[in-house]
């Protein structure tokens, strides 16, 4: 029987398809290119905004050899990013290694050995690439301050600390059911309002034990019993806090400094931050943003990305315009799966993400954001070599897989940040 060590070339090849992952389609990753390998950091990745234009003119009607006024020189301000690093380990024990050579395989090479492995990979692969997409989307940033959550307490929570967890309820506009549906077991901290003052979590985290999606409101177990939940808490990533990179909604909504440039002092590096005070998604506020960003340079359209119930109901906005499309007799079909609108800015194609809140939507021109960073997902360190150790003092062996990266908005006053949207179709605490 070839030992683990004897096979470990073999895994290698098995399962070198994982390495370079391709994103999912309407993702931010998959939006967000990733930087080209000779452009990626090694202390931090740069690049020159022009901030401001050449502004030395003068006008003369006398026909004489004036003077020229003094000249005021444009201004060029360095925008400066470095990625954040990921990472996410799954532990093999010998016995599940032991057990998986056994009975029947996918061939002649010891197809359970290798699935037993292939499933972890797989997995841990799945769950580094959702947390790569939160990360980007709301990354808490390195300051004091978390820059973005995933996740708004609205009430009071119901239940006691240790006695079976604490149910509590989120509000409608910070609901994401995508990303509940994916956090069973998974860790995280409570914030203040503040976004600063420690409520719950630390080196422990708070872990989920129940999700109900009908309902926007998840079951925590509280490690420790001073912890007590509460209305306005902000949740984030168990460690995220000063650790993880700025995610998009930290910087479309961002008004002061932020890569290095001041986004008071300079119009061009805030994004253009709109309410919708209570009100729907339409065709007109989408047509209504287009317009406010085409004096901005906006000329290619871009892409516009939006919740489930957001799409709901701009599509069915869309579908009373044209009732029924591709009709028999006996079948009326309605309903739309695309959605895409024209404007004197371009053409804007609304996509659907399974992450992004309820009350939100960001819109990002084409080619206008990237990912930087030491690398992408991997498996490997250097060379071929993958991150696979035995455990010193346990019974298995480990794989970890890493990432190191951050999105960025070149041209911020050309996006928009949309809030304030109350769907027909959210989930969540009425009023919340």
């Amino acid at each position: 029987m070839s030992s683990l060590a004897a096979w470990l070339p073999n895994f290698k090849q098995r399962y070198g398809d994982f390495t370079d992952p391709l994103p999912e389609e309407n993702t931010i990753a998959d939006f967000f290119a990733f930087v080209k390998q000779d452009q990626r950091p090694g202390i931090a990745f740069n690049f020159p905004i022009v901030v401001s234009l050449e502004h030395g003119q003068t006008a003369d009607n006398t026909g004489t050899a004036f003077a020229f006024n003094s000249a005021v020189d444009s201004t060029l301000q360095n925008a400066q990013i470095d990625g954040a690093t990921l990472g996410l380990i799954g532990n093999i024990p010998y016995d599940v290694s032991f057990k998986s050579r056994n009975g029947a395989g996918n061939g002649s090479v010891g197809g359970a050995f290798r699935t037993a492995f292939e499933l972890k990979t797989d997995l841990l692969m799945k769950s580094m690439e959702f947390y790569r997409e939160i990360s980007l989307l709301y990354g808490c940033g390195s300051g004091a301050v978390i820059s973005a959550d995933i996740g708004v307490i609205i009430g009071t929570p119901s239940g006691t600390n240790l006695g079976g967890g604490m149910t509590a309820q989120f509000t409608k506009a910070s609901w994401a059911p995508g990303i509940w549906s994916n956090m069973l077991n998974a860790k995280v901290d409570f914030y203040a309002a503040d976004g600063t003052t420690p409520v719950a979590g630390g080196s422990a985290g708070v872990s989920v034990t129940a999700v109900n999606a009908d309902t926007a409101s998840v079951t925590f177990l509280l490690a420790a019993s001073t912890a007590v939940l509460a209305a306005t808490q902000r949740v984030v990533m168990t460690g995220w806090r000063t650790k993880s990179c700025v995610g998009i909604e930290g910087v479309l909504a961002n008004t002061g400094t932020i890569f290095n440039i001041n986004a008071a002092t300079y119009p061009m590096w805030k994004a253009l931050q709109v309410s919708l005070g209570g009100a729907q998604l339409s065709r007109a506020r989408v047509l209504g943003l287009a317009a406010r960003l085409f004096p901005n340079g906006l000329t290619q359209g871009g892409s516009l990305f939006v919740s489930g119930p957001g799409f709901g109901d701009l599509a069915e906005e869309a579908d009373s315009l044209q009732r029924y499309t591709n009709n028999t007799d006996e079948v009326k079909r309605q309903g739309v799966n695309q959605l895409v609108y024209k404007s004197p800015a371009g053409e804007i194609t609304v996509k659907l993400h399974k992450y992004m809140k309820q009350g939100e939507a960001m819109f990002f021109p084409t080619g206008n954001g990237k990912r930087v960073g030491s690398t992408d997902i991997t498996f490997r360190g250097e060379g071929q070599d993958w991150f696979f150790l035995e455990l010193p003092t346990n019974a298995g062996c480990q794989l970890r897989i890493m990432s190191n990266q951050a999105a960025i908005l070149t041209m911020p006053y050309r996006t928009a940040y949309i809030t304030g949207i109350v769907n027909s179709a959210s989930s969540g605490v009425v009023g919340g």
